[in-house]
């Protein structure tokens, strides 16, 4: 697969995580619900969900056949890859740099919620890199 194949692909996770981070922040200031228990679970399963609908789709058109199992066990990577950098939100230092780029009347209600959507990018960024090779690879006959 080539790399504009690849950069594309790991983009358009990235971007939906973006979009998926965004929406859980406003849902949860919106409504008051525990944002903390939402990004936890839903960010992983809708990821995992999108890899596999990405990569299956890839190996479609690329392969004329697609391999549940090679797309299951490759697709991982985005979970782990979402687990990885939530955790690393946990620590204010990591956050502070993304917070401090948001103009200060909104910081307060929205300064996590942009820190947790900048690296849910780069979850979504690394974590397909790394998939797109193992769960793209054709399906030996």
């Amino acid at each position: 697969m080539s790399f504009a194949t690849t950069f594309g692909l790991s983009f358009a996770m990235g971007s939906a995580l973006v979009g998926l981070a965004l929406f859980i922040g406003w849902f949860a200031l919106t409504y008051k619900l525990n944002e903390t228990a939402m990004k936890w679970i839903l960010l992983p399963t809708l990821g995992y969900g999108l890899a596999i609908a990405i990569n299956s789709g890839v190996q479609q058109v690329f392969c004329k056949k697609v391999s549940a199992k090679q797309i299951a066990i490759g697709s991982t990577v985005i979970p782990i890859a979402i687990l990885l950098f939530l955790g690393l939100t946990m620590f204010g230092i990591v956050r502070s740099p993304v917070e401090q780029a948001v103009p200060l009347a909104y910081r307060l209600q929205y300064g996590a919620t942009m820190a947790l959507a900048f690296y849910m990018f780069w979850a979504g960024m690394f974590g397909e890199a790394l998939a797109g090779g193992f769960a793209q690879a054709c399906p030996a006959s």
